[in-house]
């Protein structure tokens, strides 16, 4: 339903807010001292962020080379069972890269932003999902072509790899008016050739995205582009973070993924909540994952991946994280309401019980609007005490939101 929108306002709309989150913004640039943490080693909390980034981003890695396997053998086989194989790699590839979505700092990054080398978009660049152009480049086979690789984001990547494994219809979402459709091109391939096309396209993503998930897990490794360093050395003489500070900022910005993109677009968005969103709610056409119908885990994931930063990386929130901070700079009550806030979240999600996030938004308005609300509570704290205490910069993206 997505695409049946217009075009050049869905995408327009969705430029300008993911090109506003990628990587943070230039408040990241901040060189200020911070807040004194006495004793509290805050090299060794950057060096946990990069570390735990490493090892989520690796934890993709694992998915996405499965995806790249199961693609060509579902090519090579032909069967409903190799199909049904490849979905389920992507299933885990992309619950991967949900948790991996709260650590947008460095490499994922701008290369307008401290360390920034845009490897996130040609991995996901949901919003940045047009199907239109996927069925015009799977009429015009361009993923058969060397050219795939600097298509277009919204061509390429996780999303357009749902939609060609998912989507099994034989109808495009491009205009009559269209090429492929005006001269009946697209009609006379018929549906075995479309599944056929399908498969092959789906396997050339995934053979890019396996490939920029090697080269994202590289940027990080120690024995490697090694920025885990680079975050935790952060300070005077450094070249991408001048100031520790400049580099909790990274961190900070990347950590309000939950209040644009999660709170806003994947929920608000979707719920009609938002400003700009359809004209008679719940808009279902806004949905994350309209053809696997995952959204509702790609919020789980999100939280997964907001609690390493705040709790952990380890087991149960093991290890150093924002909270520690909190608490070292004298503000444990703030560190519990975040966990508090956070576990609240967590269980109105689990409350939703429908089987998919657009089933609960027509059935279960009543518990959307809860967890969005318990969302809404992060946020201000957030946007409030949290930058505040810890003397870090709201970013500028969210600075209008109205929470």
């Amino acid at each position: 339903m997505l695409a049946r929108r217009a075009l050049p306002a869905l995408l327009v709309t969705a430029f300008v807010l993911a090109a506003c989150k990628r990587g943070g913004d230039d408040n990241a640039s901040s060189s200020s001292g911070g807040v004194d943490a006495g004793g509290f080693d805050k090299s060794a909390l950057l060096r946990a962020f990069g570390q735990c980034a490493f090892d989520t981003y690796r934890e993709f890695e694992t998915g996405a080379v499965e995806l790249d396997a199961s693609t060509a053998r579902a090519v090579a086989e032909g069967t409903p069972a190799a199909s049904d194989a490849a979905r389920e790699s992507w299933k885990k590839t992309i619950d991967a890269w949900q948790r991996a979505e709260l650590f947008g700092f460095g490499p994922a990054a701008l290369p307008t932003f401290p360390g920034g080398r845009d490897l996130r978009d040609p991995i996901y660049a949901w919003p940045l999902v047009n199907r239109c152009l996927i069925e015009q480049q799977l009429f015009d086979k361009t993923y058969e072509r060397p050219e795939l690789a600097t298509a277009l984001v919204n061509t390429r990547g996780l999303a357009a790899a749902e939609y060609l494994l998912f989507y099994e219809g034989t109808d495009n979402a491009c205009q009559p008016t269209a090429t492929m459709n005006s001269g009946g091109g697209w009609n006379a391939l018929g549906a075995t050739e479309l599944t056929k096309r399908k498969l092959a396209y789906a396997r050339a993503v995934a053979a890019d995205t396996a490939a920029r998930s090697h080269e994202l897990v590289a940027a990080w490794d120690p024995a490697r582009g090694n920025f885990v360093a680079t975050l935790a050395s952060a300070g005077p003489g450094q070249v991408v973070y001048v100031s520790q500070q400049m580099a909790f900022n990274s961190v900070s910005n990347a950590f309000f993924y939950i209040d644009d993109f999660v709170k806003n677009m994947k929920l608000g968005r979707a719920a009609g909540f938002n400003v700009g969103s359809c004209a008679v709610p719940p808009c279902l056409a806004d949905v994350e994952s309209p053809w696997a119908h995952r959204s509702k885990e790609h919020l789980k994931n999100n939280l997964i991946g907001f609690d390493r930063l705040l709790r952990g990386c380890g087991a149960d929130g093991a290890g150093l994280g924002w909270d520690d901070l909190l608490t070292a700079v004298g503000d444990a009550a703030l560190a519990k309401k975040l966990t508090d806030a956070l576990a609240v979240s967590r269980a109105a999600l689990e409350a939703l019980k429908q089987p998919t996030l657009e089933d609960d938004l027509v059935k279960d308005a009543a518990g959307v609007k809860a967890l969005y609300d318990s969302l809404r509570v992060i946020v201000v704290l957030l946007k409030t005490e949290f930058i505040s205490v810890l003397d870090l910069e709201l970013p500028k993206r969210v600075e209008g939101d109205n929470d």
